[in-house]
């Protein structure tokens, strides 16, 4: 199996005219410039609603793999959304 530098360099020597536009290929895919954001940290209401919706959504889905009655289809989801930006804000709060 070839590596992605020996398929260029085989590109390179096939096609001669495609041989600059290859290296220059190459150099900037080899050398990141840091034009890529960074990734953002979640914040702690996030990461609280993603729980809660993992947990509502855990406790509302049956053993065959469907949602419970009331909780099916696209509005089953928005409930499920609710109830979890609900829990995130009530659990969010400082005492």
């Amino acid at each position: 199996m070839m590596n992605n530098e020996q398929m260029m360099q085989l590109l390179a020597a096939l096609n001669p005219e495609l041989a600059p536009i290859i290296s220059v290929m190459m150099q900037s895919g080899n050398d990141p410039s840091g034009n890529e954001k960074p990734k953002r940290k979640a914040s702690a209401y996030n990461r609280r609603y993603a729980a809660a919706y993992r947990r509502i959504k855990k406790s509302k889905t049956l053993k065959n793999g469907r949602m419970a009655k009331g909780f099916g289809g696209k509005t089953g989801h928005k409930k499920i959304m609710a109830m979890a930006h609900k829990e995130a804000r009530k659990n969010g709060k400082r005492k």
